[in-house]
């Protein structure tokens, strides 16, 4: 299916549960008090807090319609300090970030060929090789428009209710190695194929441990940081210049 496809479903589906139902199975399941809050918050779809009279509990509203495995392997973490089953529940996240939005967002022209790189080609040539081909992810070359700040930049970006990868356009110049290009593609796409997971505190976490440990594999990380910590004052320069034009 592709991102256009998935955020054109429609929102009439019938909800599994209610607001009180979900509450009492997820109590029932978790062996303590559960105060259960639903929100519209885009962001963090999952944050809990331990307290000595249970645990209070807030999810987004797509959670109503999460089948009874989700529910009981969300209800396994707030019994205890687990990781177990948050494959089940980053998956069924992932699955329905559709209803994060209630009007569908518009995917933006895609624009993935530069005068230096070829952002299609990476991803192409990374999901190969990292990733069996498996991954579905547009990319394109972003606007750059408010992206760099005093002190930094941010090279890339990852959509999670599009599905959509950017990558700051400074990139597309000869002076910037291909693999550093590839590093900031391949931290995009383990975005989308890793999500975030709660931590032990409830938390949301994108860059977690197995997040960091799979960045690693990639054969130049390191070098690829040691290029970006010896040129981003010159990249950021370089960002800043290209906003002001654009204004």
């Amino acid at each position: 299916m592709s991102p256009l496809q998935q955020l054109a479903l429609p929102f009439d589906e019938a909800p599994l549960w209610d607001a009180s139902s979900l509450e009492a199975v997820l109590a029932n399941e978790a062996l303590r008090p559960v105060s259960l809050t639903l929100t519209d918050n885009r962001s963090v779809l999952l944050s809990f807090r331990r307290h000595a009279a249970g645990v209070e509990l807030r999810l987004h509203r797509m959670f109503l319609h999460a089948p009874l495995e989700v529910v009981r392997a969300l209800a396994r973490s707030l019994r205890r300090r687990t990781r177990a089953g948050e494959g089940c529940i980053r998956r069924f996240m992932n699955d329905n970030l559709h209803r994060v939005r209630k009007a569908p967002r518009r995917m933006p022209a895609l624009r993935p060929e530069g005068a230096a790189y070829d952002l299609r080609e990476v991803f192409e040539a990374l999901n190969r090789r990292f990733f069996g081909g498996g991954l579905r992810v547009p990319i394109t070359w972003g606007r750059g428009g408010g992206r760099a700040r005093r002190g930094g930049i941010t090279f890339g970006s990852y959509d999670p209710v599009l599905g959509l990868i950017r990558v700051h356009p400074v990139l597309d110049r000869s002076e910037v190695p291909r693999y550093f290009v590839e590093s900031v593609v391949y931290h995009e796409m383990l975005h989308h194929h890793m999500g975030g997971v709660p931590d032990a505190a409830g938390r949301t976490v994108y860059h977690s441990r197995a997040f960091r440990e799979a960045e690693a594999r990639y054969p130049q990380h390191r070098q690829a940081l040691h290029w970006e910590k010896t040129n981003l004052s010159h990249m950021v320069r370089l960002a800043t210049a290209m906003e002001r034009r654009r204004r």
